[in-house]
């Protein structure tokens, strides 16, 4: 049995009548404030062994991932973005005019289901404007009930703290960033999409200057680029922190706000966490051209362990032959006749947004949505069937069974720690906030 069966067991077992920490989680002063209302009725545990492995594992696979222009493209990286499926206006946005690639900081968030045979990689998010790193507000929040803050103490579980992860990345990702001498750091939205964010980047101001660092909640169009870097108001900026995405760039005059940034940032003016480069290797097309049976021969025994075992089947959607089950099938005749296995995914979006369930989708407009995928930013993935774990009914009823959603980070090398969202539709397409996905967190045990 492994230690995070066994720890969930003896959970389980000396559960009080009545127990609900989801309350605390409400009720507490920032997790309520940022999180809502909708969260898992227990916490989440993971042996330390297994969390090990499953970060060495991950960054195995991102290592693989960042080879990609070299092995498809002969190191090109713009014709790598463009066969992603990339507009013109995004590779001119995100990479340097003579598509030499950065040194890029080693950030990335994976999602994961836990199936029958161990985890299974849903998508990897690569760069900055992950959701979860002040994730340990739950801990702290769950703390508060006395049956979990003994069981803690008893079993010696621990968390990870996502702010000093974070804060870690930006002294390993640019040495110059000494968190020491009270640097100032400027969290970087969008301006469209600023005011829905601007509550969330002001909590994270608050939980970073707890760590010594003075973060300004901002967006792209109050930068100020001066000759000694960049400043907002009368503060000069040493690190920015890229809150928004690729899909933000749909314009000439996008790239065009966003070209003074990239211009500092590359001439050391100022610290970018992360580039939008980043995202090339986040993208859901970059997992189908790593599934892709055509690039095995590319791959070595051990790098193909590596992918066979987290990579679920994942393809662009294009009108030709591929193979699946072992057989050499028709791309678009094998999508129509086994939707309840597959999914249908755009490859730059996120929080669970445009994916589309075959299960849960009439054959017509399956067919409809699949015939209009055909050579897009589209992938098609076979589905991961995620095994139930039981879990308090909520206000602390019989436990009832529920699926989960890993989010963990990549820090380095390294596992980084993990939020999770769950929900009791076990058919589920997709677990999100929106979608009424109950959000937790994970402590680790020890391995016996």
């Amino acid at each position: 049995m492994s230690a995070a069966a066994r720890i969930t067991r003896r959970y389980l077992a000396g559960l009080p009548a009545g127990c609900a920490p989801e309350r605390s989680c409400e009720n507490s002063p920032l997790a309520g404030d940022i999180y809502g209302s909708a969260f898992l009725t227990r916490p989440v545990f993971l042996g330390r062994g297994e969390s090990s492995a499953l970060g060495a594992r991950l960054s195995a696979l991102y290592d693989l991932l960042l080879t990609l222009p070299d092995r498809l493209h002969d190191g090109h990286l713009r014709a790598f973005a463009t066969a992603l499926g990339w507009a013109p206006e995004q590779i001119t946005a995100a990479l340097r005019a003579d598509g030499r690639p950065r040194r890029l900081p080693r950030s990335a968030r994976a999602d994961l289901y836990r199936g029958q045979d161990g985890f299974r990689l849903l998508e990897l998010n690569g760069g900055s404007p992950l959701g979860g790193w002040d994730i340990a507000l739950l801990n702290r929040a769950l703390l508060q009930e006395p049956y979990i803050a003994s069981f803690v103490d008893e079993h010696r579980l621990e968390s990870t703290d996502g702010i000093e992860v974070l804060i870690s990345l930006w002294r390993e990702s640019f040495p110059s960033f000494d968190s020491a001498s009270r640097p100032v750091v400027a969290l970087l939205e969008w301006p469209s999409s600023y005011p829905v964010m601007e509550k969330h980047l002001h909590r994270m101001a608050t939980l970073l200057a707890a760590h010594g660092v003075e973060a300004v909640p901002c967006h792209l169009g109050q930068l100020e680029y001066r000759a000694d870097g960049i400043h907002v108001g009368r503060r000069r900026i040493d690190l920015v922190h890229r809150w928004f995405v690729i899909n933000d760039v749909a314009t000439a005059e996008d790239a065009a706000l966003l070209a003074p940034l990239s211009e500092a940032a590359d001439r050391d003016l100022v610290s970018l966490f992360t580039p939008l480069e980043n995202e090339v290797y986040g993208s859901k097309a970059a997992l189908a051209l790593l599934s892709d049976e055509r690039h095995r021969p590319l791959f070595d025994r051990a790098e193909l362990d590596v992918i066979d075992g987290l990579l679920p089947w994942t393809r662009l959607v294009r009108d030709e032959k591929v193979e699946a089950a072992g057989e050499r099938v028709d791309l678009l005749r094998y999508a129509l006749a086994h939707r309840d296995d597959l999914v249908l995914k755009a490859s730059s979006s996120h929080s669970g947004l445009d994916v589309l369930a075959g299960w849960q989708t009439c054959a017509d407009a399956w067919a409809a949505a699949v015939r209009a995928a055909v050579d897009g930013p589209v992938i098609l993935q076979r589905r991961v069937r995620p095994v139930p774990e039981d879990f308090p009914a909520p206000g602390g009823g019989p436990p009832e069974p529920a699926i989960l959603t890993w989010g963990v980070f990549l820090a380095g090398h390294d596992y980084g720690g993990a939020y999770l969202r769950g929900t009791t539709t076990l058919d589920s397409g997709v677990i999100s906030s929106g979608a009424g996905g109950r959000l937790g967190t994970v402590f680790l045990a020890e391995d016996e």
